[in-house]
Formats: C-alpha cells, structure tokens, sequence
C-alpha cells in the first residue's frame, strides 16, 4: 500500500472507531497518546508505523476540534426556543406533514447545518437570503443510545421548528456557490414536465437525484427487486455521464479532463452532494488528473483519499448508510469482479473458420452481447458480494432477485440516465422539443419499472433476515463463497458451490413456511416502532389486528414482508381497534403488497376522514366489510375469534373493539389502546378466561394493562408493542404490575418481533 494511501486508511479507520466505539471524552487524550508510538517508529525509523500512528492522531485531533466547534454549539441549543437567524442554501421542498428548508445557523460561532420545518412561506425563501425567526431547535447528533442520528450523519445537527413569524431580507441574486444545486432544482423540473406522469418521478431520480415523486409502491418494488440503487445517484451515474462526455472528446487525456472535471464536480453538486455521488466525483477526480499529471492509476489510493476527504468534511458521515455501502460496492467490484468476469469468460459462442460473412457478424454480435451481460453480471455480483451484510445489519432485508434484475436493467440503465440528462437540458432552451423527446424516450423508464413490478410482485424475490432460517441460508452462501476462494489442488468446478446455495436456500424456504403454519395458533406482534401490527396464523389462515407505526407504510410493508416470507400473498382478515394513526398508517402499504379478503372495523362515530379513507382500500382490493356494533364470533383456521363491540365512547382509544382469539386452551387477549376504565367494563360484561398471551394495551402506558384486567385473565407472558416515543411508554408503573402478577414480559423495543405459538393441543410455546 502506498504511503498516501496508508494515512488515508489510518485516519479514516481511526473516525470510525471514535464515532462507533469512542467517548468523545477520551479523543483528545488518544489523539495525543497515538503520537507517542509515532515517536518511537520514527526512532525505530519504521515509516509505515510513523505514518500509521499521525494518521490515527490527525483524525482524532481533528474529530474534537470539529466537536467544539459544531457540534458543541449545536448541541447547546437542543430543546430550546430561540430567536435564530440563518441562511438557505437550497430551495425548500414539500414533505408528508409541511415544507422543509436545508441551512445554516449563522451568528453562533462557526455555521450550524440545519433543516428548517415550516409552512408554504418558506417557499419564498431562496439560498443566500437571511431568515430571522422564533424556533424551537432539536439537535440529535447523538441519539440516546449513543448511535449517530440519520441526519446528523448526513451533515444536518440541527432540527428547527419555526414558531413565529419569518422575517427574510433577500440576497438580490443567487450566491455563487449556491448556483449548482439550483441549476440541479430546475433540471429535475425540467425532467418532469418533459416526461409523461408515469416515468417523470424516475428520470429526475436517475438524472438529477430527485427521488421525491416516486410512489412508495415503486420503491418498494425496485428495493425487493434489488435495484433499488438506481434511485441513488452514484458511481454508477458518474460513470454513465463520464462515458457521455467521453464521446465528444476522444482519448485524449487532457482534452476529457478539461471536459469531464467541471461537468462531474458541478453535477455531483447539483444532484446534492450525498456521500455516494460525492465519493465517485472524488475517485473520479484522481482517475481524470493522473494521466494529465504523467502518475500511475491506483484504485485504492483514490478510494482511500476520497473517503479521509469525506470524513475531513463530516465526521459523522462515517455512521452514514449511504457512503458505507459505496465504498463497500466499489471495493467488492475492484477486488472481486475481475476474477468472476474471468470465470465467465467461457460464455462466448465460438466463430467457425468457414462460416459466411453475415454469421460471423451475427455471432460476433452476440458475443459482444454476452460480453456485456457478463460484465455486468460479474459487477452485480462483485458489489452484492461487500453490501449484502450492510444492508442485511441496517435494513433486514435481502433481494434473491438482485443479479437477475440487475441483469435484466443495467444494460437500459445508461440509456435511461442519457435520456434524462439531455431531456432535461433541452428544457432549458427549448420546453416544447423537451416534451417531444420526454414522449418518445419514455419507453427506458417504463421497462425499467415493469422489470421492478413485476420481479419485485414475486412471492420470494426478497426476504426478511430477522430470525428464522434465511440469515442461516446467507451464512451459507459466504462459506461457500469462502470455500470457492480457498479451493485448492483440483479445479473447481463453480457450478457445484451454485448447486449447494440453490439447496440450502430451498431448504430455507421450505423450513420457514413449515414453521410459519406450526401449531394451532401462533400469535405475532410485529416490530413496528411506537405503533400496533399483530399477527394471527392458524391452520392455513391468518388475520392481522391493527397494521399502523411510528411510520407511515412502515408498518404495512413490515407485516406484508413478514407473510411473503414464509410465501403467503393473502391475508384472510384484517382487524382495527380503532382508527389511530399508530394502527392504521400502514394500511395503503399492507393492501397494495396482499390479497385482502375481510376487513373488520368497530362501528363508531369517531374519524369519519380516516374510515373513508379505509372503505376506499377495501372498495379497491374487493374487499369484504363487517361492522362490529355488538360482539360477534368469527373462526380463523383451528382459531375462534371472539369480537367484542366497543364498551367506550368520545375518545378513539375508549371506541375501539377488543379481540379474544381461542386456540384449545391457548388463549390470547388484544385490547388495543384501551385503557383501565373500559378494561373493567371488559372484564364486568364479558367471562374472560386465564389468557396465555396478553397484549399490553396502549403500548404499556400507566393507564392501561389494569389490576382489574391482569387478575380476571393472569397472563402468562405480556407482550409490549412499542418503539422509541416521547410519552414514557412502556410505564415504570405499568412494568410494576405486570411483574407482580407473574408475567413474562416481552418488549418489541427490546425483543424485536415477538411470536408465540400453540402446539397441537393449545399449549403454548
């Protein structure tokens, strides 16, 4: 490794370990003690050491000055209300419940990054003006946990939530700096009024990073496809427009220099700067200049530098998914894809010497066909190689059908980014012949989304790897994979190691289904953040009460994922308590992803919007209805559901329904967000019986979970359906009486997804 790169690798390996593994206490103190082996190498006149030890010591040097002087200051402005003045350094944009402005803090030291939330009068606000206004901030560098907040990591430290009057004094003109990002803002709507409705979303999110149009269906379809990376303007697209470019400049080095810089540096800025684009605009920097410069091409020089430079830039982008699983594509298509692209490279069709003119063209043309596919199997292949364990650890999830997909997509991907970015900038000069190429280049954007929809709409295209058998299937693959490389003596033949992973994954499949429909009844309360999904699976059937999260879709999706696992696409019942967003939100997600057969509401007054909106969904899916305004049975599989009306009125958490489901002697209670009042109209008017499972009403709060209810049902394990909030659920109160009536308690916070299961006979397990 050269020596640049050597200080590059220390410096970043040592912000990883101070952001994940160090006190901020102890940076400056292990800053200063890294010099003291420097000190001794240097005698020992070991250079690597010297350059390993500076390298440590830079970076955690640097890590607290940056400490004090952002985030310190961010910091001391968490929970407080203030009269701020910032500056904007893009235009706002709409989100789900208001607008959002990115800026910077001014007037408290160094700048503060931070996002503004407001209403539409934040849409007059333009970068380089000066915003005065009464805010409430949040700053969440630093969750509770100790983990790096999302936003933090993507260079915002401050959350401002404006609570008075904006007084904007405008800058006149545009500052230059922030010229990029607005020549970007208007590409994408260029882009989309040039595209027709059904594609616009995806162009501007392939050509100009703007992912804001694109249904939640879509970007679920391209994420259980496994291209969901198309959305996030990468190397890949730095590729794309490098090769563009390339074709108007030749070979010349300084000619596609001159040429190539400035339009990647500028369009890396002008899609938003995100780690990943700016990773490859870095990588790309060194490639372009090192001709130019008469020095040697060196990947993982310029991967080194270009992450030190990032991490120089935020130290807390090291917590950020996005620059992890960049850096760790590229580095699994450098040191992996050479070697499969090698073995694949018998998959030509051989030329014969007598063979006439025109078949020798058609063969060749082939062969450069399969090139290609080869080449970008071997590349899919490679990057999934390094990202699955990321996305498996921050996501759960992973995709079967990726090198499929991706196959079937890459080879139109450049195309598409190509149709894009010349549309959009067409529009500029001429809106009307934009339009015109927007209609007759649509055809990439909808084969593209067709591939998603269709791959993605597969039973198994992607699983689930929180519990059960598919985190064992992937342990498998990568001692498969590790056997491949390490294969020694004979040749090795690689279509036994792709044999063996199509087994153990069938395998995988066939033992998840099999448990799945284990038992009598299996009762499952899904993680879902501060919100309710539980599901009931019996004998073939299954019914899921309440579908909502802290999220919206969340919830929907998570509960649709957790079926299709195990390779069910119906859900035979689908219950509400009542018509809160935390058990309801998910419902657009859970009817667009299954087969709906029944829903059940309570009948009652409050939030007609909410209901509507409901019958809607179920209108659409074909969905039955039933209305409970006075208890009713209901059978699922080997189950009985006992349906109990609503006992309380005025306020939704008292107006909901209750479920009692009976599997033998297994029995479980859900009450929803019933509280302690109505539990005891519960036990007075109904002959509840000893329940094995309870689920904790209103996620644990103090005035649920009563004495009354506990001693009329004594459950054996309550289990706690809740996620990180700010009401103090689950109660320490709560917690208390549930100790002291001898249950088990299981939290989803804690747990993660929780299931119980009866065995043939209703006892539980």
């Amino acid at each position: 490794m050269r020596q640049g790169a050597t200080v590059f690798v220390s410096f970043s390996a040592a912000v990883f370990a101070a952001v994940y593994c160090l006190p901020p206490g102890l940076w400056p103190w292990l800053g200063a003690a890294a010099l003291l082996p420097a000190l001794w190498c240097l005698w020992k006149k070991r250079r690597r050491g010297v350059l390993i030890a500076l390298g440590v010591s830079a970076a955690l040097v640097w890590c607290t000055a940056y400490r004090l002087a952002v985030f310190a200051p961010g910091e001391a402005l968490n929970e407080r209300r203030i009269e701020v003045t910032v500056c904007p350094t893009e235009l706002a944009a709409e989100t789900d419940y208001s607008y959002s402005l990115p800026c910077y803090i001014t007037g408290k030291g160094l700048p503060i990054p931070a996002v503004i939330y407001g209403d539409e009068r934040l849409l007059d606000a333009s970068p380089g003006d000066t915003l005065t206004f009464s805010a409430d901030c949040t700053c969440r560098t630093w969750l509770e946990q100790g983990e790096v907040s999302s936003q933090a990591s993507n260079g915002i430290f401050v959350t401002l939530e404006v609570k008075s009057g904006i007084r904007r004094t405008p800058a006149g003109r545009l500052p230059w700096w922030s010229l990029p990002r607005h020549w970007g803002q208007r590409l994408a709507a260029n882009i989309r009024a040039a595209f027709p409705d059904d594609v616009d979303p995806l162009f501007a999110a392939m050509a100009a990073g703007d992912r804001r149009g694109i249904s939640d269906s879509d970007q679920t379809a391209l994420a259980r496809s496994g291209i969901a990376h198309l959305l996030a303007v990468s190397g890949m697209h730095i590729c794309f427009l490098v090769s563009l470019l390339s074709l108007f400049t030749g070979a010349d080095p300084r000619r596609r220099a001159a040429v190539c810089l400035p339009v990647v540096v500028i369009f890396a800025l002008a899609v938003g700067g995100r780690a990943s684009v700016l990773r490859a605009c870095l990588i790309w920097v060194f490639a372009l200049l090192a001709p130019v410069l008469g020095r040697e091409e060196d990947t993982w020089s310029a991967l080194s530098a270009a992450l030190a430079l990032l991490l120089l830039w935020n130290p807390l982008s090291a917590a950020n998914v996005g620059l992890q699983l960049s850096f760790a594509a590229v580095a699994g298509i450098t040191l992996v894809t050479p070697r499969i692209s090698a073995g694949l490279r018998k998959l030509r069709v051989p030329i014969p010497k007598d063979a006439p003119r025109w078949k020798a063209f058609l063969v060749g043309l082939l062969n450069r066909l399969l090139s290609l596919l080869r080449n970008v199997l071997a590349s899919t292949l490679g990057a999934l190689l390094f990202t699955v364990p990321l996305v498996a650890y921050y996501f759960g999830t992973l995709s079967l059908a990726a090198p499929l997909t991706n196959l079937l997509v890459l080879p139109v991907a450049a195309a598409v980014f190509a149709a894009g970015l010349v549309t959009g900038l067409v529009g500029f000069v001429s809106p009307a012949a934009a339009g015109a190429m927007g209609r007759l280049l649509a055809w990439g954007g909808r084969y593209i989304l067709a591939v998603a929809r269709g791959i993605g709409g597969l039973t198994h295209s992607a699983v689930t790897l929180r519990g059960g058998y598919y985190p064992g299937f992937l342990l498998c693959v990568y001692a498969l994979v590790l056997m491949a490389v390490l294969w020694r003596g004979q040749r090795r033949r690689w279509w036994v190691f792709v044999a063996c992973g199509g087994v153990v994954l069938a395998a995988a499949v066939g033992f998840t289904r099999l448990t799945f429909h284990t038992g009598d009844l299996a009762v499952t309360v899904l993680d879902v953040g501060q919100g309710q999904s539980v599901l009931l699976a019996s004998a073939g059937e299954t019914a899921l009460v309440d579908c909502g999260g802290n999220r919206a879709d969340d919830a929907g999706d998570i509960a649709a994922e957790h079926l299709l696992n195990a390779g069910e696409t119906r859900l035979d019942k689908l219950i509400l308590t009542h018509y809160h967003d935390d058990h309801t939100n998910g419902l657009a997600a859970l009817f667009d992803r299954l087969d709906i057969g029944e829903v059940i509401l309570p009948r009652v007054e409050e939030d007609p919007d909410c209901q509507s909106w409901i019958l809607a969904l179920a209108a659409e899916e074909q969905a039955a209805v039933t209305w409970i305004s006075s208890d009713q049975t209901a059978s699922l599989g080997a189950t009985r559901l006992q349906l109990f009306a609503p006992l309380g009125k005025g306020e939704a958490n008292e107006a909901g329904l209750s479920v009692l489901a009976a599997a033998g002697d297994f029995d479980v209670l859900i009450t929803g967000d019933m509280g302690s009042t109505v539990e005891k109209r519960l036990v007075k008017y109904h002959d509840l019986p000893r329940c094995e499972v309870l689920v904790a009403g209103h996620h644990g709060a103090a005035d649920s979970s009563g004495e009354t209810l506990l001693n009329a049902v004594r459950p054996q394990s309550v289990l706690i359906s809740v996620g990180r909030n700010r009401y103090g659920h689950p109660a320490p109160e709560t917690l208390a009486r549930l100790k002291e009536a001898g249950a088990d308690i299981y939290r989803t916070d804690l747990d993660g997804t929780i299931t119980v299961t009866a065995a043939s006979g209703g006892k539980g397990e």
